[in-house]
């Protein structure tokens, strides 16, 4: 069974749905959306900033937001760069308090709304393969194949769909988050909580099920080296805690088992600039849940991502190049914030964790660098890369030739991390080689 559409939107997430939203403004497109889940499944709940209320009124969905979301936050608790906790009340904010977000509900309000509003969406759908024939994409769908005349990806920060015609994704990190549910302590307050440790931090935040979600942020290499997804060792660590655990009943058994989610920085390179095809949401650009950005920034590329595609079937098709410039811009901008903030908390400096996001760059581009003596591994970079790096300043050369080099041959490792693992990798070479 063969099945056309105008654009047809992979994943049904906060941006793939309002995408939909967007583009069910007009009638003369047609759109589906095709989401490989059901809505059924609990999802890790976060707080929403109150600055996502302006979205949410252009796809008309405040009301029915403000009606299903009862649960407001006050404001943010932090316990970072110190062991005292600080306050920033939403109060304060011009917008007001923010939520604490039951993520599953919030979904499926906005999967309902786009069916409602008669665009189709697919659930249990996942896509097999998918390639353009000059014309039109073809969408094996397992039993079914559909076609497309523009794609829209929102299926998440390791989709792969995107990553075709040169583009590429680079991680800016290997960040994991590790979660549960917990009955949340009777005098705990409506707000959301972060301590940082040693090897990463932790996150609470209440639920309107009066449960806390609990979340332990590390990278996968701290998260692999401290077996930190084995329940009791998650558990222990949690007991270590000084302002988590009083958030919690105590006595309480885990209502659910751990689940470990990705949650690295990443941005998508620019790909063929006549492919029709665009990325949105996590796709595109995913930001450290630090930042709680997520969704305003999914909800948002996906208003975005929707134009782009009007812009291409009926329009000059000038939209797409302004909006990748305007991701790449806002990357740069949330990058700059990001490790600013990270360098705050300096009471691990040397821990593999802090240091990853501490270190700077020191040395000019033009100095001339040699491997370093028996060096050849960096927390800045895969092991593979590293030998690479390593093998390459065999004989003196410049550092900047070395980059360069390193950029060709892994374009998903940012720059930054190049250089910085080629400062711990090699030496600056006091004399140029001998002939």
């Amino acid at each position: 069974m063969d099945q056309h559409v105008d654009v047809a939107i992979i994943g049904g997430g906060p941006a793939g749905t309002a995408a939909a939203l967007t583009l069910c403004k007009r009638s003369d497109i047609s759109v589906t959306v095709l989401e490989r889940g059901a809505y059924a499944q609990p999802k890790v709940g976060e707080s929403l900033s109150p600055g996502v209320r302006g979205l949410l009124q252009y796809l008309d969905l405040w009301d029915r937001f403000e009606q299903e979301q009862r649960l407001s936050l006050l404001g943010s608790e932090a316990a970072w760069g110190n062991d005292t906790l600080g306050t920033m009340d939403f109060i304060l904010t011009l917008h007001g308090a923010g939520w604490a977000l039951d993520r599953q509900r919030f979904e499926q309000m906005m999967a309902d709304e786009v069916e409602r509003r008669g665009v189709p969406l697919q659930t249990e759908t996942s896509v097999m393969a998918c390639h353009h024939d000059g014309a039109v994409w073809h969408l094996d769908l397992g039993d079914r194949v559909m076609t497309a005349r523009y794609v829209i990806d929102a299926a998440g920060r390791t989709s792969r769909l995107s990553l075709r015609d040169g583009a590429h994704r680079q991680r800016n990190d290997t960040l994991m988050a590790i979660s549960t549910r917990w009955p949340r302590a009777d005098d705990a307050r409506q707000m959301t909580r972060v301590e940082a440790f040693e090897d990463g931090w932790w996150y609470a935040a209440p639920l309107p099920t009066g449960d806390t979600i609990l979340c332990l942020f590390s990278d996968a290499e701290r998260i692999h080296a401290l077996r930190l997804s084995d329940p009791q060792v998650w558990a222990d660590h949690l007991s270590q805690t000084q302002h988590i655990k009083p958030l919690i009943k105590a006595g309480q058994t885990q209502l659910s088992q751990l689940e470990t989610l990705p949650a690295f920085s990443s941005l998508l390179s620019r790909g063929d600039p006549n492919t029709p095809m665009v990325a949105a949401g996590d796709a595109i650009a995913a930001r450290d849940p630090l930042s709680s950005s997520g969704i305003p920034n999914a909800i948002s590329s996906g208003i975005q991502a929707a134009r782009v595609a009007a812009d291409w079937l009926f329009g000059t098709g000038a939209l797409k190049p302004a909006y990748l410039d305007g991701v790449a811009q806002d990357h740069a901008a949330y990058l700059k914030t990001h490790w600013r903030t990270y360098r705050t908390e300096d009471r691990w400096a040397d821990a593999p964790f802090w240091r990853f996001r501490s270190a700077q760059v020191t040395r000019g581009p033009g100095a001339r660098v040699c491997a370093a003596p028996n060096g050849d591994t960096s927390l800045f970079v895969p092991g593979h890369v590293a030998r690479w790096i390593a093998g390459e300043a065999q004989r003196p050369t410049s550092q900047l030739d070395l980059v360069r080099q390193a950029r060709q041959t892994f374009p998903d490792i940012p720059d930054e991390r190049l250089l910085l693992a080629i400062e711990d990798l090699t030496i600056v070479a006091d004399t140029a080689p001998s002939a």
